[in-house]
């Protein structure tokens, strides 16, 4: 009998992995993960996100060999590559099958298309799971049987499935007594912010238990960017060295099985809202290329190259905005409720493409997702699913002041402000800009406000 080659992409765990767990319930495992570089570059994720790709590859390496699996890192430049290459692998390693879990955006779901063709043809069997959602893809449906396309009812429709099917994340596969020697590793190492960032599921798993012993502070802290409010699992989420399934059933035994605390959980809302936004993607893979969720939305994007390149390098003249694009810039990572400011900021009061802004965020994130990217960018726009009515512009100075009201992390980021009051630092007054070198804002917000109001309605 061949052996089971376990194809690893963006699931880079060892326990709750459908495709490693059946591969080796089947036989002898090998296992493989072949970088696309260039396709990664058209995908235009971010060299933080590779690196830590490559160091979280190098950890599941370390859980793997002690069960007796080999693990190849390898390197091609597209998706038909990795066809190939994988053809490749199954011919080197004398494997008679291959397992995945699936991917869901349209190049991934082609390429996976293509590669069972080929090899049906060569009479291997090609084993799919899916090891990305809590729930399995499509079983949230209304009562007509179709998807939702607003947030609230599905995650109602998604809590009433999860009543009657209880998730239970997937233990370790057993070892195998294979022994392990010359495991290709082909370098594609890249910089990351590794004093933010400790790669590995090992790694995940022990933030996730530092999160949850202070779970109930989420919903009063998340907003709140001068503080540690958030999970900030969301890059191991983004490579799959920890899974949803794996996040809820976490929160589920924190409560002491109480389903009750856990769906009335802040934190768990915002799981919940991950797998709306990749059913999103499931049912309308239009929109994995440039194209509006709402197609009767409007569009009235202009042409701002000065307020975009202003907006990309964090001096904006609008300090709060300022500090979450250097955050991203300085560390591959944004708080989340200074995602939403700064993409409104951009779509809705510098008028810029919310596709520029995506492709932007795309570039720096080291937590770059496309499902959950698109759906937040898409719904700051008002062109998305679920997405906030055209008039909901949030306030700059108004944000700033609720949730930095002391201006703490202002200061932190924009420290040629930090001199200045409490008061000041939301909105300097032009002999303190001038005194420190600070810019002069690139729009009037009143009448760039009244602008997009007429305009988008």
């Amino acid at each position: 009998m061949g052996k089971k080659l376990v194809w690893f992409r963006q699931d880079l765990r060892v326990r709750d992995n459908p495709a490693l767990h059946e591969a080796a319930n089947e036989g002898e495992v090998v296992a493989v993960f072949i970088e696309a570089q260039e396709q990664r570059k058209q995908h235009h994720e971010s060299a933080a996100k590779v690196g830590f790709i490559f160091d979280t590859l190098l950890e599941l390496r370390s859980e793997l060999n002690e069960l007796g699996i080999p693990l190849h890192i390898k390197t091609c430049a597209t998706f038909t590559d990795q066809i190939s290459a994988l053809q490749q692998c199954i011919k080197e390693y004398d494997a008679d099958s291959i397992y995945f879990n699936r991917e869901y955006p349209v190049n991934e779901m082609e390429r996976d298309k293509e590669l069972v063709e080929r090899l049906k043809k060569e009479e291997i069997a090609v084993h799919q799971y899916d090891g990305d959602l809590a729930l399995e893809p499509s079983l949230v449906k209304n009562k007509q049987g179709e998807p939702y396309k607003v947030f609230t009812p599905y995650k109602k429709a998604w809590i009433e499935i999860h009543k009657h099917s209880p998730i239970e994340p997937l233990s370790s596969p057993h070892k195998q007594t294979s022994n392990i020697h010359n495991q290709v590793t082909e370098d594609f190492s890249q910089e990351y912010r590794h004093d933010l960032w400790q790669a590995g599921e090992v790694a995940a798993h022990e933030r996730l238990n530092q999160f949850l012993d202070g779970v109930d502070q989420y919903k009063d802290q998340r907003d709140i960017p001068a503080v540690a409010g958030t999970s900030f699992l969301s890059p191991y989420l983004a490579m799959g060295s920890i899974s949803a399934k794996q996040c809820i059933h976490a929160l589920l035994e924190h409560y002491d099985g109480d389903e009750q605390k856990l769906y009335g959980n802040t934190w768990f809302s915002e799981i919940v809202w991950r797998e709306f936004y990749r059913q999103i993607l499931i049912d309308n893979p239009q929109i994995a290329k440039h194209k509006a969720f709402n197609t009767s939305a409007k569009e009235v994007w202009v042409n701002n190259k000065e307020a975009f390149e202003a907006w990309k390098e964090g001096r904006t003249g609008f300090p709060i905005i300022d500090a979450a694009m250097r955050q991203l810039n300085q560390t591959g990572w944004m708080h989340n409720r200074l995602r939403m400011n700064a993409a409104m900021f951009l779509n809705k009061l510098c008028l810029v493409d919310w596709r520029l802004g995506e492709k932007y965020f795309m570039e720096k994130l080291i937590d770059g997702d496309f499902a959950s990217n698109n759906g937040g960018w898409q719904w700051c726009s008002s062109t998305g699913a679920d997405g906030a009515p055209y008039f909901r512009i949030m306030s700059p100075l108004s944000q700033s002041k609720r949730f930095d009201p002391k201006g703490d992390f202002i200061r932190k980021l924009v420290p040629e402000l930090e001199g200045l009051d409490n008061k000041s630092i939301h909105e300097p007054s032009v002999e303190q800009r001038k005194k420190v070198g600070y810019p002069e804002p690139v729009i009037d917000y009143k009448s760039a406000r009244k602008r997009a109001l007429e305009l988008l309605s």
